[in-house]
């Protein structure tokens, strides 16, 4: 796959330690620094969906969601959310989804996360429709959808849709399907190598246009032990996670998932298992420099939506590192 020479350059949100009317605000400014597109994460909250809505009234960045769960929200709902979301922006809206995980589906949500890449697929089925203005029946073994339409048009014709992927079953769930490119979070260029290679065999290969969306968890210090210590308090719980812990497992970490599986849900066995390898791998920390010459290199392995997900915790410290690393990178 050739790289784009200059791909999307994006804020995520939300922000760590950050109320949503202060991410959006902070958003608001990311033009100003060279930011083309903010895409939107969902966990706790703030949800994607309000805080885009915001950003579509206010902005011209291109907008996205990298992802909400397939099985929190009905087909219809996500298919009304988009369109809407395209009106709102002017057709400056891409759609993201993802299986999650067994905690926000079951534990949170109370809904089955039995077959979770079947779901992903009856939804993508049932949306497509949706996502070009048209009406969608679907009767899946999980999903059904009985002739719901949209309001409108989308502007532009479709939504674009992209699926988050962790592992090769996914990645080629991708490639078979379809559809406009892939998300990611938590990989070096090594794997985004690897995951490319999956979904070129679930497909024909990867059609030009084809999308990577990366997030990258970054924070500019002069203390890289400080910042790794943040990191593991808050990634060493995913992989206690089903899906991450396949993932990571898959990717080159099989000493890490094992760890932190075997740590029982003892949080400080949790942190120790999840090793400075994985940490400085998968996340940038250091000198704007550095850290540019790293997302220089996620371009040229396929990344084609560079997402800067600042780690530290408040606004100062989320726009110390999104300006700086775009000074950096732009430069």
């Amino acid at each position: 796959m050739t790289a784009d020479p200059r791909p999307r350059f994006a804020i995520s949100l939300p922000l760590t330690g950050v109320d949503a009317r202060t991410a959006v605000d902070t958003a608001r400014h990311a033009a100003d620094h060279g930011y083309d597109a903010a895409w939107c994460s969902e966990v706790q909250g703030p949800d994607a969906f309000t805080t885009l809505g915001a950003l579509a009234v206010t902005t011209d960045l291109d907008l996205g969601v990298a992802v909400v769960p397939a099985l929190t929200r009905s087909a219809a709902v996500l298919g009304m959310t988009a369109v809407s979301l395209a009106e709102l922006s002017g057709g400056r809206f891409t759609l993201g989804i993802g299986a999650s995980s067994e905690v926000i589906v079951e534990g949170w949500a109370g809904q089955s996360f039995d077959r979770p890449l079947t779901a992903v697929a009856e939804t993508v089925e049932a949306l497509r429709p949706v996502l070009r203005g048209e009406r969608s029946t679907h009767e899946g073994e999980i999903v059904r959808m009985r002739g719901y339409r949209p309001h409108a048009q989308p502007v532009g014709g479709r939504v674009p849709l992209v699926l988050a992927a962790l592992n090769p079953r996914s990645c080629r769930l991708v490639g078979e399907l379809g559809v406009d490119g892939i998300a990611l979070n938590q990989v070096a260029p090594r794997h985004v190598t690897q995951v490319l290679d999956e979904v070129a065999a679930g497909g024909d290969g990867l059609d030009e246009g084809f999308r990577v969306v990366t997030r990258m968890f970054c924070a500019v210090t002069d203390d890289v032990p400080a910042m790794r210590e943040v990191v593991r308090r808050r990634f060493a719980p995913y992989l206690a996670t089903t899906p991450y812990n396949r993932f990571y497992r898959w990717i080159g970490y099989e000493e890490e998932a094992e760890g932190v599986l075997a740590a029982g849900g003892d949080r400080d066995a949790m942190r120790a298992a999840f090793s400075d390898r994985v940490i400085d791998d998968l996340f940038l920390l250091g000198p704007a420099g550095s850290i540019a010459e790293r997302l220089a290199a996620h371009r040229e392995a396929g990344v084609t939506d560079l997402v800067i997900q600042p780690l530290g915790a408040g606004r100062d410290a989320a726009e110390h590192t999104l300006w700086s690393i775009a000074d950096a990178y732009l430069r």
